[in-house]
């Protein structure tokens, strides 16, 4: 298998693992906001909602790079980690933007490991205050 393909597969494989995790933090977002979940202490809320709704707009930029990263592999790329997709945030008008795809999965991943770890904190905070 050349290097190129290599490369796409192995953009294939993270972009199931994007579209999992979207799934997986917008449902958590549901999930919090709409009850709290089991015996949330409500300090915790509006940060934990706030970290998974910051991960699931940066999952969109995410999986938005993606067929841009993708148009850009060749077989000299190191890694599609470092590949920029260039594109504009409102459609034909300018700026005209360049991201690379660690600069979009690296937070996303970052604030739903947050939100769970916040989320753990709660339920904690309210289990040990006898919630």
């Amino acid at each position: 298998m050349e290097k190129k393909e290599q490369l796409l597969k192995s953009l294939e494989y993270f972009k199931d693992w994007s579209n999992y995790l979207l799934v997986t933090t917008v449902a958590a977002v549901g999930w919090v906001g709409a009850n709290g979940g089991p015996s949330l202490n409500a300090n915790f809320i509006v940060p934990i909602i706030w970290c998974f709704a910051l991960s699931v707009v940066l999952g969109i930029f995410t999986l938005a790079l993606i067929p841009l990263v993708a148009e850009k592999i060749t077989d000299d790329t190191e890694s599609i980690y470092y590949v920029k997709g260039t594109f504009r945030l409102l459609w034909m008008l300018p700026p005209e933007l360049s991201f690379a795809l660690k600069y979009v999965c690296w937070p996303q991943h970052v604030l739903f490991i947050a939100g769970i770890i916040l989320y753990a904190a709660g339920i904690s905070a309210d289990r040990c205050s006898g919630g």
